[in-house]
């Protein structure tokens, strides 16, 4: 294994590690690419964008391709290969999302103070509701991911 900080950030699994080092290297070389080609068009073409802006985002959104391309890539699920294992899973999915729902909800309920009227009520229910939502779509399309991919591996 290489001596490298990014070692207590990966995962053990190597196909793992390694799939996740190719999409950041993915989202590095693209970040590269449109900073340059943002900053020629800024000084090359003299228009005028909000290249600050870009350069304080590009984090984020390097950190949400990698994210994402993990989902969609099907390798989170290793060990769910059947159907079985899928029903487990996907029970497991569920109580997960709604053990993020309600502790997202206790510390909502912690930071902001209490409602006074209807609207801020709703808005301290509203943002745990959506990110517990997000937070389910967002195992479940990678464990059926998953799960697909692992039984095209084992049929073959």
């Amino acid at each position: 294994m290489i001596r490298s900080f990014l070692n207590v950030f990966l995962p053990e699994d190597e196909h793992k590690r390694t799939r996740i080092l190719y999409f950041m290297a993915e989202t590095t070389f693209l970040t590269v690419v449109f900073l340059l080609l943002f900053g020629l068009m800024k000084y090359i073409l003299n228009l005028h964008l909000d290249t600050d802006l870009l350069v304080m985002i590009s984090p984020f959104l390097m950190m949400a391709y990698v994210y994402f391309r993990y989902i969609f890539s099907g390798i989170e699920f290793t060990d769910v290969a059947n159907k079985g294992e899928y029903k487990k899973q996907r029970h497991v999915v569920v109580k997960r999302s709604l053990l993020f729902g309600v502790v997202f909800l206790i510390i909502q309920f912690i930071v902001k103070e209490t409602p006074t009227n209807y609207v801020e009520g709703i808005e301290l229910i509203a943002l745990p509701i959506i990110a517990t939502l997000f937070y389910f779509l967002f195992d479940y399309i990678s464990l059926k991911r998953s799960y697909k991919k692992n039984r095209e591996l084992t049929d073959d």
